[in-house]
């Protein structure tokens, strides 16, 4: 497929409502040679496809985020969804380490385009969807697994009881200690990778990983399976865990099949499961309840 064509096809995505708004423009910029090009892909949308709303919204999200097209570029050098070559732990800790150096936002969620505003919108959406299934709660505490700068921790500390965010990466964890360093029910620890080992037993009521988990899938092995069977471990009876896209192998019947796997094994029954449910986000969404 010719490079103009790439990009007409992630606009056409767009406007049929496959695709968000602000993820199509990462995918459009993350695609396109330059800028220029982006805009020229934009501007012969608005001709083929007609005034369509969504594709504006993309062309208002590419002209109020000027730089994100180098910011994502950078990130895409950065961190590559690849199978790690080295040690897994080591080579994510070690490329977020120099995501987050770019662009603390871009490198937790790439389509937020480096944008805090941005980013601020798809974390509340996410905690709405975290009200709906009715897992947060006065007195509830919540394990993040993969917490990144915190984004979401400082958003759910004023409606659980206490956050413990886990990270491998040093940087972000000092990011996140900085955003949240005035909230006294959230603290963060950096993690091995491997386990969940310094949280103990049924002590957690919610465990999530929000773009966590494709991560452990890419680095292959059992440490998917071993950080389900751990948040089992860690989750009290009728405890929840929550995951927000679970692989990038855009195969919803291979990460259902996995996860009702791994969760069987650990004692977690699958109650949702590849729900789409964020404007702005297209991640599925999986809720497990122990017991």
């Amino acid at each position: 497929m010719r490079d103009e064509e790439r990009l007409d096809s992630i606009l056409a995505e767009c406007a049929t409502g496959t695709l968000p708004p602000p993820v199509a423009a990462m995918r459009l910029l993350m695609e396109a040679k330059s800028l220029g090009s982006a805009e020229a892909a934009l501007a012969r949308a608005d001709v083929e496809l007609g005034a369509n709303p969504r594709i504006r919204n993309v062309a208002r999200l590419v002209a109020k985020h000027p730089s994100a097209w180098s910011t994502i570029h950078a990130i895409g050098a950065a961190v590559r969804h690849e199978t790690p070559s080295d040690d897994p732990v080591e080579h994510w800790a070690r490329l977020f380490d120099n995501a987050v150096q770019v662009s603390p936002e871009g490198s937790v969620a790439l389509y937020s385009l480096g944008s805090p505003e941005l980013l601020t919108k798809v974390t509340d959406e996410l905690v709405g969807v975290l009200d709906r299934w009715n897992v947060l709660g006065p007195g509830r505490a919540v394990l993040d697994v993969g917490c990144g700068i915190g984004r979401l921790d400082s958003v759910l500390a004023g409606r659980v009881g206490s956050i413990v965010g886990v990270d491998i990466a040093p940087a972000m964890i000092e990011q996140a200690r900085q955003r949240c360093a005035e909230l006294f029910n959230v603290s963060f620890i950096l993690g091995s990778g491997r386990d969940l080992v310094m949280v103990e037993d049924a002590s957690v009521d919610l465990v999530l990983f929000v773009d966590t988990f494709p991560y452990l899938v890419l680095s292959g092995g059992d440490l998917a399976a071993r950080h389900v069977a751990e948040a089992a471990r860690v989750l009290r009876p009728q405890g929840d865990l929550v995951i927000f896209n679970l692989s990038y192998r855009d195969d919803p019947t291979e990460d259902l099949a996995d996860l009702a796997r791994f969760g069987a094994a650990s004692g977690l029954t699958v109650r949702r499961a590849n729900e789409r449910l964020c404007r702005l986000w297209d991640a599925p969404a999986f809720h497990l309840v122990k017991g």
